[in-house]
């Protein structure tokens, strides 16, 4: 049901015009409505993106009314991660959020990641989070070698 509801969400957000253009390769910042109001997201948009990927690939990043977004889940992971591993642990969830996006994006007739692969990753990563932060680590290099899988 969440998964339905997310993804009509979605639907929504992109048919609606809801979601602002963005120019390839740009560094995006930008304030969230809703439960996020007042977090700020950086990354950058890869510039080899079209201009509905680019949306799509805003909307993974950003979430959406539904559902979350790469920024707000790796806050929430980072907030539980070990202190001396905060660093290296975002740079590996930014890594991964880039990887995961960049496929996502894609037209659903040839991406190779999809939304249910998305909530099954993040409840992996909530649940690391929450019931053991030491193996972090571990969960974001499972999660990284089943997107690679994915990929080939």
């Amino acid at each position: 049901m969440k998964n339905a509801i997310a993804a009509l969400t979605l639907s929504v957000a992109v048919f609606s015009g809801n979601i602002p253009p963005v120019t390839a390769g740009d560094a995006l910042a930008s304030v969230a409505t809703g439960p996020a109001a007042g977090h700020t997201y950086s990354y950058e948009i890869p510039s080899s993106l079209n201009s509905e990927e680019r949306k799509w690939f805003q909307i993974f990043q950003e979430g959406n009314l539904l559902s979350e977004g790469w920024q707000d889940i790796s806050a929430e992971i980072l907030a539980k991660t070990p202190p001396e591993q905060r660093p290296a642990q975002k740079v590996a969830l930014d890594n991964l959020g880039k990887k995961i996006g960049m496929e996502w994006c894609r037209p659903n007739a040839v991406r190779r990641v999809d939304s249910s692969m998305l909530v099954a990753w993040g409840d992996i990563l909530r649940t690391t989070a929450r019931k053991n932060p030491q193996q972090l680590a571990m969960a974001i290099a499972y999660i990284d070698q089943k997107v690679d899988a994915a990929l080939d």
